[in-house]
């Protein structure tokens, strides 16, 4: 197992010189979960310290079907994204990806998509098991259920939170959320239990549509691996729950004004975050102090041009980081400070299925149109990455 006292942080400058000698050192300290990251990813700027590989050719991809929309009219706002490396306002497309979901087990992946659209593939048959028209304009955020018998989206704009069965795409359910522009849905061990934040944390029966719990002022809520715990933030604290009575285990100092976590390992106890008043680093930090590790910062990393995320996770059985940058997927082996990089995806949105085994990311064309075979979604397994990476 990996122990937190192994963790360390991890910056660099592309345009500084440093002692090879010291550079190597540093590297034979660094373990699997100590880090902290610049969302640029320096190391895979030109002019880096390491050299910097490919990722290989995805092992699946997944299309959606041609269709046309209900209703035309009916699509998301103009957004921002990425084009061709570039932060660009991206007009909805029928090709459009807005979220990506595993399943518990890794074996379904949802998209939400523009113009209402919902889709679920079964991964290893690579085909479509489940579609909705949900009558949202736009659908943001996607879950499903731990038993694979729902799938939950909520509107990327409004309120409206729904469940559908799996695999017949029936209505199952309407939540009672009054709180518009949902940000996150996140399923527990409980196949009933839905969290959603949308301004409160609030936790809904998925089958009665009713709300069990509300955590007011609590905000970006993050699920454990394990779903044994649930970490918010409320004011200056960091706070604790187990998901089996809601109870509070500890409350933890916030570090900076302006972390958002995405990232819960307690078995590991740590957790990942984002900090804003550093120019977007993800930092580790421990579940039992909440300090990070090392405690002071580390100064002069690129400064990040971008202003949301999309995530990172630590894969439980490689310790490899997976993450989301400028419309690209990367991957960091904290052991020996080797990256890999994807191709240019044209999208903001990856995944890492729970148990570490396989790697999403959406990917549209370089210019948006409506072509099914030009879009969807890459899968890689995180193994064979890690081989043609040289990371392990």
């Amino acid at each position: 197992m990996i122990t937190t006292a192994d963790i360390m942080r991890l910056g660099f400058v592309s345009n500084v010189s440093i002692d090879i000698q010291i550079l190597t050192s540093y590297f034979v300290r660094m373990t699997r979960t100590r880090f902290v990251l610049s969302m640029s990813i320096c190391l895979l700027l030109p002019g880096s310290l390491l050299a910097q590989r490919s990722f290989p050719s995805p092992v699946i991809k997944l299309h959606d079907v041609k269709f046309k929309p209900a209703d035309p009219s009916r699509h998301g706002a103009v957004k921002l994204g990425i084009l061709n490396g570039q932060m660009s306002k991206i007009p909805p497309t029928l090709t459009q990806i807005n979220s990506l979901a595993f399943s518990h087990d890794g074996n379904l992946l949802a998209a939400g998509k523009e113009y209402g659209r919902l889709v679920v593939w079964d991964v290893a048959s690579q085909q479509i098991v489940c579609i909705v028209d949900t009558g949202f304009a736009s659908v943001g955020q996607v879950a499903i259920s731990p038993d694979n018998q729902l799938i939950a989206a909520a509107a990327e704009s409004g309120p409206g939170i729904k469940l559908w069965h799996i695999p017949d795409g029936q209505l199952a359910a309407t939540l009672e959320n009054t709180h518009a522009n949902v940000l996150r849905l996140l399923y527990t061990q409980n196949p009933n239990l839905l969290i959603v934040f949308s301004g409160p944390t609030d936790v809904f029966d998925s089958a009665s549509g009713k709300l069990v719990v509300s955590f007011a002022g609590e905000r970006d809520p993050v699920l454990s691996i394990d779903g044994s715990t649930l970490l918010t933030l409320k004011g200056s604290q960091i706070v604790l729950r187990n998901t089996r009575e809601w109870a509070v285990e500890r409350t933890l100092p916030k570090l900076t004004e302006s972390e958002r976590p995405v990232f819960l390992d307690t078995t590991q106890g740590l957790f990942l975050f984002e900090d804003f008043t550093d120019a977007h680093l993800f930092v580790a930090a421990r579940t039992s102090d909440g300090q990070m590790l090392p405690d002071e910062k580390l100064s002069n990393l690129p400064k990040s041009w971008l202003d949301f995320y999309d995530f990172a996770a630590i894969d439980p059985q490689t310790g490899i980081v997976f993450g989301h940058s400028s419309g690209q997927l990367w991957a960091l082996d904290l052991k020996s400070g080797k990256t890999c990089l994807s191709q240019q995806l044209n999208n903001v949105n990856g995944a890492l299925s729970p148990d570490g085994r396989l790697v999403a990311g959406a990917f549209e064309p370089s210019t948006p149109n409506d072509d099914q075979k030009e879009a969807g979604v890459n899968i890689w397994k995180t193994d064979v990455l890690a081989s043609a990476c040289h990371m392990q």
